[in-house]
């Protein structure tokens, strides 16, 4: 009898806690939906009355690969994309561009809310051990936070009608798949990276990792991705958007004087927040040769990995090695070397406005992540602190506004992030079963 009512008052507590649960995941749920249906509809009625800025270029390129003309000077040089992203875009062309704007819209809305709760239940799995049999709740608390950690930037993105949306539901799809799908996650990445080039950077890394069917499968990706649109275009014309793409990219590094069909903006562009272009910024400023902004960014990108390496070795954490121990402590240690790899990406860019630092949610996912995780009050404050940092840095502070941009502000407070995420994080896997 005694045994009966223990089994039934368990019984009970657990029922008491799956509604507790699922009210929490309901009210992160909504947050996460009115917060992004919230900056959609902004959004929306900005396009109603307005210009649709970014995504005119899209749709003009996409325009003139449906009547068989120059994607590049139908946008006057603006459109600076691989052809492949005008291919996908054709399907708007049957609309108004205003119309099309609109269903963007929608559209990047829907593929944000994806990719920031795909991440969220992979981070929450590694990090929490939140998959089927704990707390629900927590991968919706962990994107909505996320969410609004960025939600200027997101806002950004759906007024500009921009596609990092897609990079970053590749990137999510690529964490979630890595440990268990490799070809999944290395198709994924190809696909990523034929939008924006930024995606290779996962593809050393794959073969650093010792994941050759990732990286094969990312390769294979991205030649067919970028090959595709070669079936309406054809190989001539698909030769000149080749060497137009070339041309821009030499221009924005200055070894080309000017350039007029694709018009990509210098590297030393006061809007870019990289440290790549802060170093080029310095140095040009001071009449010094490009050979020394390459050395110092080759010192200052080894130093930086160096001290991620270090700062994990400290706690007994092998990155960017293939993990030996549990399968939660290898996908942890994953998706450390994600963020940090989404951190290079970034920072070491030829170019990278604030607005890019969207990508940034995932990173931000992975520190509320190890909130949750960690027990330790001080690697709790130290998260906060680095999260309202990274906040402020991207906020571009308005004393000395010229001297914050000019110094890429927002990489040095990212960099501050992405080291408090390392420290925390390899000293939680630590403590994780070996084996």
């Amino acid at each position: 009898m005694l045994i009966r009512d223990q089994v039934f008052c368990l019984k009970m507590a657990g029922g008491k806690l799956s509604r507790t649960a699922s009210r929490k995941r309901l009210a992160y749920g909504a947050l996460l939906t009115i917060l992004l249906a919230g900056l959609a509809a902004k959004a929306i009625r900005v396009h109603v009355s307005a210009d649709t800025w970014d995504f005119d270029y899209f749709y003009r390129a996409a325009q003139a690969m449906w009547r068989g003309r120059d994607i590049y000077a139908a946008s006057g040089g603006h459109y600076i994309y691989p052809p492949f992203l005008a291919f996908i875009f054709q399907p708007f062309v049957v609309f108004s561009e205003r119309t099309a704007a609109l269903t963007w819209t929608v559209i990047i809305a829907l593929v944000t809310f994806a990719a920031a709760l795909i991440a969220s239940k992979e981070i929450a799995a590694c990090w929490i051990g939140v998959d089927n049999d704990a707390d629900p709740s927590l991968p919706w608390a962990i994107a909505a936070i996320g969410c609004l950690f960025v939600a200027d930037k997101i806002e950004a993105t759906f007024l500009l009608g921009q596609t990092d949306c897609l990079i970053l539901l590749g990137f999510a799809c690529a964490l979630r798949w890595m440990d268990c799908r490799p070809f999944l996650a290395g198709t994924a990445i190809g696909a990523a990276a034929s939008i924006k080039y930024l995606g290779l950077i996962f593809v050393p890394y794959l073969v650093i990792k010792k994941n050759f069917r990732g990286a094969i499968a990312s390769l294979l990706a991205f030649a067919f991705f970028m090959a595709l649109p070669l079936m309406e275009i054809g190989l001539n014309r698909g030769a000149e958007y080749a060497t137009a793409e070339w041309r821009g990219l030499g221009r924005m590094l200055g070894l080309i004087a000017a350039d007029k069909q694709v018009k990509i903006l210098r590297v030393t562009m006061d809007r870019s927040v990289s440290i790549t272009s802060a170093v080029f910024r310095l140095t040009r400023s001071h009449d010094l040769p490009d050979s020394l902004a390459e050395l110092l960014l080759f010192l200052i990108f080894i130093a930086v990995v160096g001290v991620i390496v270090l700062v994990c070795r400290h706690h007994g954490v092998s990155i960017f090695r293939q993990e030996k121990g549990s399968l939660q402590r290898a996908r942890a240690v994953t998706s450390l070397e994600w963020v940090a790899l989404i951190f290079l990406a970034m920072a070491f860019s030829p170019q990278t406005t604030a607005r890019h630092m969207v990508l940034f949610l995932l990173v931000f996912e992975t520190a509320i992540g190890l909130f949750f995780a960690t027990k330790a009050k001080g690697s709790k404050a130290l998260l906060v602190f680095a999260v309202a940092l990274m906040i402020i840095g991207l906020s571009s502070p308005p004393l000395a506004i010229h001297t914050w941009r000019v110094f890429s502000g927002a990489s040095w407070c990212a960099l501050v992030l992405i080291l408090t995420i390392v420290w925390v994080g390899s000293r939680i896997a630590s403590e994780m079963p070996g084996k």
